[in-house]
């Protein structure tokens, strides 16, 4: 195993402050990188770094190429960079926070509202914050643009894009209750999927600074391993 002489980590968490030097990773081989190497390596816009002995590189900037490409193209624009683009927060919500700011209340909520809070200024509980989850849940788990709240206390949409609006989320002046025999298309919530996917491109960005702040920390409970196995691909020469 690539990191079977790694100790047990129970949440382990490392901080720097100051520019990353990757220039002398030349010299180190994958074990000598820290957690908080790793974690550049894995938020990197260039995705690919030369070690000693190997070449190392993330899934994350490689996903969020994969976005820029699709994202412009009349057959691709609508689904897939908003798919990626979820994924993206979702992971990065997954395994990350911050010490400068007080924890997420709920410590098990979704990774994508985590994200959110941490990493794009949103509220914990905003409209903004619940319609992005719920936009999530409805397009990976039916592929529909319709969420008819499993909850008497959560909100229901009818989700239309729209990529002329200035804003992130337009909501109707009557909410929809989730009565589909009642429904009306003046009740749609629309949303612009444009600031989507600009959203997990500034999420990755915040999360990328906050390595230089030294106020980004690391929530995976194998720390180095998982950060690893998860996220990275290490490739001998």
């Amino acid at each position: 195993m690539l990191y079977g002489n790694f100790p047990p980590n129970n949440i382990v968490k490392f901080f720097r402050t100051g520019p990353m030097n990757v220039m002398n990773w030349r010299e180190k081989d994958l074990l000598d990188l820290s957690l908080i190497e790793l974690a550049y390596a894995h938020l990197s816009r260039t995705g690919s770094f030369e070690l000693k002995h190997s070449r190392l590189e993330s899934i994350l900037p490689l996903t969020l190429n994969e976005i820029k490409h699709v994202r412009s193209n009349l057959y691709s624009r609508n689904f897939v960079p908003i798919v990626g683009s979820f994924g993206v927060i979702e992971q990065i919500g997954f395994s990350y926070s911050r010490n400068d700011m007080p924890a997420y209340s709920n410590a098990k909520a979704s990774p994508i509202n985590k994200a959110l809070y941490y990493f794009a200024g949103f509220s914990e509980g905003s409209d903004d914050m619940k319609a992005l989850y719920a936009l999530r849940n409805s397009f990976l788990h039916s592929g529909s643009l319709l969420s008819k709240a499993t909850h008497a206390n959560k909100p229901s949409y009818y989700f239309q894009f729209n990529r002329e609006m200035p804003e992130l989320i337009k909501y109707p002046d009557n909410p929809w209750d989730g009565n589909i025999e009642t429904f009306s298309v003046n009740q749609k919530t629309e949303i612009n999927p444009e600031k989507v996917i600009d959203l997990a491109f500034s999420i990755r960005d915040t999360a990328l600074e906050c390595i230089s702040s030294g106020t980004l920390q690391v929530e995976l409970e194998q720390g180095e391993k998982e950060l690893y196995y998860r996220f990275l691909k290490n490739f001998p020469r």
